[in-house]
């Protein structure tokens, strides 16, 4: 997610339109950017109109994928990670696929069913149509979808997405453990239509905002454009919010923070306006015209990072709670930008996030908050990674998520291992050479996927190889 693009916004008139708007809309992004990276040409454009019944809690929705085939295949693989918030895994209801208008054979599958097949001749270049047409029961639960208990309804991971496509598909289920999400670039337009006392906030940026009267009731109808991102989310609910323009290189970002219990929301925004700044000039310039950061209750995260736009839970640590806002602002280029392998390399993302989190403080005069976080971290890391004679607690880096053997494992090897890696990249390479090769390492990588070497080239840059000491840590064979 991040883009080279220009900000000519794609006013999308009808989030319905068939085939040759959907087309049309492509070409016209073409135009509008004249330095367009291979990874823009190919990414795929998802058309999505929803509507949210807040009474039966389910949405409907129909959505086309505007698809160019990588490769010859028999069949294509979507993610319905929708299954995977409900013990029955049954809260996607497919009614219909298509290719160019023509009815295919699909079927759900995987232990947890969140993959879905679908048999259909791809040509490799061709261009196709997948059209689809589903219902979600959105859970009443505090997760990435659902209605939470404090009413706000988290609107991510519920519509079908492309798996990824790497030589063959890329099947992995759902995890219960990290972010199981390993995406390429795509963009997203979408139309969510909700009760009239309801707001919207999502990623991208709101093209139309209109109440309108439809059988007998008033109903909110939200068109939203998001480019050249990983993931789509929103969130609706009756919050408020607060918006702030701050100018970054050359395009001024609107930056909306909406919450519905905080006392001081002020602080909150100022924080998500700081976090861009800082990030901005000591990695490269946030790269979209907009940054939204929703208060919603996620039970066993802090937030969660989509493109252009997060989720923070509620802390009555005021001090937790502005980092977490820090942390989901700096996935903005370890994970939207710069894209991962967060299933089998999540430390790159994680690690190098929670880094910039305390990093901030430091990029920000207050060092000795920069030093006690790292301290405080790297004693969770020794505490977790004593354990291993007892219960086989692995520090390897490079794993399958399916692999850690509880979340605080996870925590520990992801977040805390890898903060102190680049922490200790910082300290030998020094402040100046550190910042010039994340720069590049940002620059070099935008839009694509990076992995470990990816991030050693980077620091190679500028005279540095540290390919032993970073496979050191990943390897598990340093010592720290």
């Amino acid at each position: 997610m991040s883009k080279t693009f220009n900000n000519k916004k794609i006013r999308v008139v009808s989030m319905m339109l068939c085939t040759l708007i959907c087309i049309a809309v492509c070409i016209l992004v073409s135009a509008c950017n004249p330095k367009k990276t291979r990874e823009q040409d190919s990414s795929p454009c998802y058309d999505i109109s929803a509507e949210y019944d807040a009474e039966t809690a389910t949405l409907s929705a129909s959505q086309e994928i505007l698809y160019t085939a990588q490769a010859d295949s028999d069949y294509a693989v979507l993610h319905v990670y929708a299954n995977a918030f409900s013990k029955d895994n049954n809260l996607i209801n497919i009614l219909l696929l298509q290719i160019d208008r023509q009815t295919v054979d699909c079927e759900i599958y995987g232990e947890d069913k969140t993959l879905l097949k679908v048999n259909f001749s791809f040509k490799e270049n061709d261009t196709y149509i997948i059209s689809c047409k589903y219902t979600v029961n959105v859970p009443r639960s505090d997760t990435r979808l659902g209605v939470t208990e404090d009413g706000i309804v988290n609107l991510t991971c519920f519509y079908p997405v492309l798996a990824r496509y790497d030589g063959g598909w890329l099947e992995d289920c759902y995890s219960q453990f990290g972010d199981p999400f390993f995406s390429d670039v795509s963009s997203f337009y979408v139309s969510l239509t909700v009760d009239e006392n309801m707001n919207v906030a999502s990623s991208g940026e709101t093209v139309s905002n209109e109440i309108r009267y439809v059988n007998g009731k008033y109903k909110r109808t939200v068109e939203i454009s998001a480019e050249y991102i990983r993931d789509f989310g929103m969130a609706a609910g009756q919050f408020r919010s607060l918006s702030e323009s701050v100018r970054l290189g050359d395009r001024d970002v609107n930056v909306n923070y909406c919450y519905y219990s905080d006392d001081n929301p002020t602080a909150s925004l100022e924080r998500a306006v700081s976090s861009l700044t800082v990030f901005s000039q000591t990695f490269g310039d946030y790269s979209h015209s907009s940054f939204t950061v929703v208060q919603s209750n996620l039970a066993t995260a802090g937030g969660m990072e989509y493109g252009s736009f997060v989720l923070v839970s509620p802390n009555p640590s005021i001090e937790s709670y502005l980092d977490t806002i820090t942390h989901e602002t700096a996935h903005q280029w370890w994970y939207d930008a710069v894209g991962s392998d967060q299933l089998n390399s999540a430390w790159l993302d994680e690690g190098l996030t929670e880094f910039c989190t305390y990093y901030y403080h430091y990029l920000s005069g207050n060092r000795a908050a920069h030093t006690a976080a790292m301290s405080e971290i790297s004693r969770a890391y020794s505490s977790f990674s004593a354990l291993k004679p007892t219960v086989g607690f692995d520090g390897r880096m490079n794993r399958h998520l399916s692999t850690y053997l509880t979340e605080g494992e996870y925590v520990a090897v992801t977040y805390y291992k890898g903060a102190l890696l680049f922490d200790t990249l910082r300290t030998l390479v020094g402040d100046e050479k550190f910042q010039a090769a994340l720069s590049r390492y940002y620059k070099d990588n935008m839009l694509k996927i990076a992995n470990e070497q990816s991030l050693c080239s980077a620091f190679k840059t500028q005279g540095y190889d540290v390919d032993s000491i970073i496979s050191g840590w990943t390897n598990d064979t340093a010592i720290i």
